[in-house]
């Protein structure tokens, strides 16, 4: 199969490339280089920088290709609440060019990365696919908004898709800039002498899954792509960040000060993830464990100077 992945040279998407190529496909990567690096794209896979806001190129950069794997967006959560109306053009918008596209070539299979963040708030429990979709801010919106156009897709032209809802993403080449997302954060920090941030006193609940083990289920959802499908990629484990930061002190084997950060919009207090849908229809289960997946991470920062420098 012909692959064509969208931000492939970003974290999720160069950690996807290796696991579909590994699986016996060939991958062709379009991305603008904005959050990703070049570096990081595997050396098997073929290079396309461009941005998928320009129509013809896009069209004509897809083209020969079987499926699709959709993980390019804006995704920095504060930058969706400080500039709602760019994110929300961009990553709807980019959707649709890239569905019209796919359409206008006859290509009917597509894998999405979803996220989380398009429930909003679950008190208690975990959440399943079915469960309320009430985003918190602008960035869990606009996935939520991508999903519907792709249903739309479906029922109407016929391209088969498999929306993936990844929750907590962490693991090595995770160098996006503004960082943001706390496992990174901490792991540099830590290895740098920083003293550490943490919202909201640790408190929040949160599932967590190692990178590897999501690309592994977007493999698993391309060579499932044969109607509609949505899923959780979690772990479904709930920990408080409390809980987390101490499990990166462990693997690093020593601690920085810890500094209180305070409240951050759109952050919601509990989010764990049902995944025995997942389960029970593509057969992917996580395989790496937190304090195995920590240990991975850790000793990539401390083994790449050039991302110590990316914070």
């Amino acid at each position: 199969m012909k692959v064509f992945v969208t931000g492939g040279a970003g974290f999720i998407g160069s950690h996807v490339v290796s696991a579909i190529i590994d699986a016996g496909h060939s991958v062709t990567v379009f991305d603008d280089l904005s959050t990703g690096y070049e570096e990081y794209v595997d050396k098997r896979a073929s290079f396309i920088k461009g941005d998928l806001a320009n129509v013809e190129f896009l069209k004509n950069a897809v083209n020969g290709n079987d499926a699709v794997v959709h993980l390019a967006s804006e995704n920095n959560i504060a930058d969706s609440v400080a500039r709602p109306d760019y994110v929300l053009k961009r990553n709807v918008n980019n959707a649709i060019n890239l569905l019209e596209c796919m359409r206008l070539n006859n290509i009917n299979k597509l894998v999405f990365s979803s996220s989380s963040s398009v429930y909003g708030e679950n008190k208690k429990g975990l959440v399943r696919e079915d469960s309320p979709k009430r985003p918190l801010q602008p960035y869990g919106a606009s996935k939520l908004a991508v999903e519907s156009v792709i249903y739309g897709h479906h029922f109407a032209f016929g391209i088969n898709s498999v929306i993936l809802r990844f929750f907590n993403v962490y693991g090595p080449r995770d160098d996006q800039l503004p960082v943001t997302r706390a496992i990174p954060t901490w792991v540099k920090s830590i290895i740098l002498g920083k003293a550490v941030p943490i919202f909201w006193g640790g408190k929040q609940i949160r599932d967590y899954i190692f990178v590897k083990d999501v690309a592994r289920a977007v493999v698993f959802a391309l060579e499932k792509c044969d109607s509609i499908h949505e899923f959780n990629v979690g772990s479904g484990f709930a920990l408080t960040m409390k809980q987390i930061l101490d499990e990166v002190f462990a693997v690093a084997g020593k601690n920085v000060p810890v500094k209180d950060a305070g409240e951050r919009k759109g952050d919601p207090p509990r989010l764990i993830a049902d995944i025995s849908s997942i389960k029970d229809v593509l057969g992917w289960s996580p395989l790496t464990g937190l304090k195995e997946g920590l240990k991975m991470t850790y000793d990539f920062y401390s083994t790449h100077p050039e991302s110590l420098r990316r914070l």
